[in-house]
């Protein structure tokens, strides 16, 4: 893709937001499901990972892994320019909701299948399977115990869907 072609499809994507709107270029990670192009916020769509300050535990050992699902999400997204395709309206937060691609592969998919994120069934159940495996071969955040991000949200008095 040539830089006028990824300038104009992002120029396009600001122009004309709604749902279906594409977004490419090279991102940085904001958060641990968060990602920035720039300047716009990009949450992936129909996952989750854990807070800033969640803690985890390994043998009963804590484990700060927010930053290790911040770094999976680095490296992930490090592999080349993303493509990202507008998922309904932004959030409460402006921030666009998005299924996103990188070099033809799923990244929603692939930050799941990596254990460091959960799926959202109530928004897809697209990475449902992902999760599954994930689960059942004990990586990232299931390598040990940890609360759901929506269930530690709860916990910690934060009663936002998507904070």
């Amino acid at each position: 893709m040539s830089r006028f072609t990824l300038a104009l499809c992002v120029l396009l994507a600001t122009v004309l937001p709604g749902s279906g709107a594409m977004l490419v270029g090279q991102v940085s990670v904001i958060d641990s499901d968060v990602l920035d192009l720039n300047g716009q916020r990009i949450m992936l769509y129909g996952l989750e990972s854990v807070e800033r300050g969640q803690t985890c535990f390994i043998d009963g050992t804590a484990w700060d892994c927010y930053p290790a699902a911040v770094r999976q999400l680095e490296t992930l997204v490090a592999e080349g320019p993303v493509e990202c395709e507008q998922v309904g309206d932004p959030d409460r937060y402006r921030r666009i909701l998005a299924y996103c691609r990188i070099n033809g592969k799923d990244l929603n998919e692939a930050f799941v299948a990596s254990g460091f994120a959960v799926a959202r069934p109530d928004e897809t159940d697209r990475f449902v399977a992902a999760e599954k495996a994930a689960k059942e071969a004990g990586l990232g955040l299931w390598q040990g115990k940890f609360l759901r991000p929506s269930d530690y949200r709860v916990s910690v008095g934060i009663m936002v869907d998507r904070p």
